[in-house]
């Protein structure tokens, strides 16, 4: 088997462009805990690290920063705060398997708080409000979603 320079040539650029193109598909945009929190700030949310307190919700191997949320001037006894959990998954199809699994739970869930899930990129967030039919934060976290472009 002969091979000339110019077919040589050619092989080392396919193989060039098979593994520009493999690579180039890890450099998925990523977003991180910080740029989350920043934008939901950004909406004069109060939030608190809350710490792992009984049991979180793993999603996909993932287990969730978790925040206290509250408005502005709003009272602590007057049962205005609410929680947010920030998933932080590796990829976007990470963060679809995570959803997958939290709206199979979804159903079995028993709490006197109401789940409100957001997804955008690698990142899924819970937010559980006291209300159901009128959530406090829904327009803030998605105002903030909007601004992480």
């Amino acid at each position: 088997m002969n091979i000339t320079k110019t077919n040589l040539l050619l092989i080392m650029i396919i193989m060039c462009f098979v593994a520009l193109v493999g690579c180039s598909r890890d450099n998925e945009k990523k977003l991180n805990l910080d740029d989350v929190l920043d934008v939901h700030k950004s909406q004069n949310l109060e939030l608190e690290p809350y710490g792992i307190t009984g049991y979180p919700m793993k999603l996909n191997d993932v287990i969730p920063e978790v925040y206290s949320v509250k408005l502005p001037g709003s009272e602590e006894n007057n049962n205005t705060e609410e929680f947010i959990h920030f998933y932080i998954f590796n990829s976007e199809k990470d963060r679809l398997k995570g959803a997958k699994e939290f709206s199979g739970v979804t159903g079995n869930i028993n709490s006197s708080t109401f789940p409100f899930p957001y997804e955008k990129e690698n990142i899924l967030i819970i937010y559980w409000s006291n209300s159901n039919d009128h959530p406090l934060m829904t327009e803030a976290i998605e105002t903030a979603l909007e601004q992480l472009n």
